[in-house]
């Protein structure tokens, strides 16, 4: 096997934590709804609580559509799903209004994990290419002001997120889209993330090495995916990665 030359990180649940993802769903929704509603009063909108359950049934059906083939969806693709739900016909510029209430709500609600900023910094000085590698429906625009916000924009070399791409993890093609970017082989690639079907199983079946951050989280953990490696913290990536070299 070639020496690992670049490693990809997940974003969310490995580099960084969204508090309470399912329970804050309501807080996120309802403040698209409100803004939406002070941006464009003259419009007669359902009220909250019905716009909050269309567009969390969008939101549910994009995830499984994700499980189930793959599938990859647009910030505005999946806006006019809920918007379908309710019944309504929408603008353009009203989905654009409605989406930028949504990107106030997740503005500055992720917490880093507190090993992220000193592993990747290591991790550049020994000279390993540096990627992101994200299932999500989100704006490129949103992920990217978030790592900017933490500093740790500038520490990735590319960020590849399935909102911009034909599929989602744990399809091969993005993981090698991502490899390609980096200017790396797939043998010469190791994947770090917390989900062991979309990052450990897509990862192995692209030909890359790949490292579970175990986790107690509710995702599927299929007996038959046995990661390469399995660590608690990402600073245990280091002494890892040496070993390997």
């Amino acid at each position: 096997m070639k020496p690992v030359r670049a490693v990809i990180f997940d974003l969310g649940g490995t580099l960084i934590d969204w508090p309470d993802w399912d329970g804050d769903i309501h807080r996120r929704w309802g403040l698209s709804h409100e803004y939406l509603v002070t941006t464009l009063p003259h419009v007669a909108w359902p009220t909250k609580e019905v716009y909050v359950q269309a567009m969390r049934a969008a939101e549910k059906n994009h995830w499984q559509q994700v499980a189930e083939r793959q599938a990859s969806n647009t910030p505005i693709s999946l806006l006019r799903d809920g918007f379908q739900r309710l019944g309504r016909e929408v603008s353009e510029q009203e989905v654009i209004v409605a989406l930028d209430g949504y990107a106030r709500a997740v503005d500055g609600w992720a917490v880093v994990f507190p090993d992220t900023r000193s592993t990747l910094l290591e991790l550049r000085k020994r000279g390993y290419r540096l990627g992101l590698l994200s299932n999500t429906w989100w704006a490129a625009d949103w992920h990217n002001a978030e790592l900017a916000t933490h500093g740790l924009e500038t520490l990735l070399d590319e960020v590849a997120y399935t909102s911009d791409l034909p599929h989602s993890k744990p399809h091969p093609s993005v993981f090698w889209h991502i490899a390609e970017r980096l200017g790396r082989e797939a043998e010469e690639c190791v994947m770090v993330g917390d989900r062991m079907v979309d990052d450990i199983g897509g990862a192995l079946a692209a030909g890359m090495r790949a490292v579970w951050r175990s986790n107690d989280y509710p995702w599927p953990k299929p007996e038959h995916i046995t990661p390469t490696a399995v660590v608690t913290t990402l600073a245990e990536l280091l002494p890892l990665l040496a070993q390997w070299s």
